[in-house]
């Protein structure tokens, strides 16, 4: 396992909308891993070390919620950022238990997605 101060994975099943934050926050200095589903992003956290994590709660095979509960228990202990297009109030009470840091509605404010990254990861 590698590990890289500042690397970020993204996990987001919009193509488009993953390589613009995989760009940006590269851009920025941050070694950045994506991933297109739950199954690839639980894969990646299984194999590589990573201190951020911005997760679509909208994914095609597992639910964002659920790849970050099973990320949790694998002792995964990076910070975690909710990304969705859809928030409803009842995702706040299915993520409390899982120290996510912050929820963000899409369309993302890239300034915004960078300050957070930068708060969190102490760049």
């Amino acid at each position: 396992m590698s590990t890289a101060p500042g690397r970020i994975l993204v996990i987001e099943d919009e193509p488009t909308m993953r390589l613009l934050l995989q760009d940006y926050l590269g851009t920025l200095g941050y070694e950045v891993l994506g991933a297109a589903d739950g199954a690839a992003a639980l894969e990646i956290a299984g194999r590589e070390r990573f201190e951020l994590a911005f997760v679509d709660i909208n994914l095609p095979d597992i639910q964002g919620d659920e790849v970050m509960r099973r990320m949790r228990e694998r002792g995964i202990e990076a910070a975690l950022v909710v990304v969705s297009g859809n928030l409803r109030d009842s995702y706040e009470e299915q993520i409390r238990d899982l120290r996510v840091h912050r929820v963000l509605e899409k369309p993302v404010d890239l300034v915004e997605l960078g300050a957070i990254a930068r708060d969190l990861l102490g760049r």
